[in-house]
């Protein structure tokens, strides 16, 4: 299973969102408070966070696939 870089937040949430990737690489320097807000909003959905060689890591342990049906809304998506 490969790792995805994200470069920076929005192309993690980005990424994290699509439901087409299992893991995350956060691969810039990332603050505590986006970090803890990421943090939560991913433990919500399931994910596990690590610590990589030198970057945090955002695995998810099931495929997320965004239901159909949900609007995207502020409450359901990561910002």
């Amino acid at each position: 299973m490969s790792v995805i870089q994200a470069k920076s937040l929005h192309e993690a949430e980005d990424l994290l969102n699509s439901g087409i990737v299992k893991k995350v690489e956060l691969a810039f320097n990332i603050n505590s408070d986006e970090f803890f807000k990421l943090a939560l909003e991913c433990g919500d959905r399931g994910a596990k966070i690590t610590k990589g060689k030198e970057h945090f890591v955002i695995t998810f342990k099931k495929w997320v696939i965004p239901s159909n049906d949900l609007t995207a809304t502020k409450n359901n998506v990561l910002m």
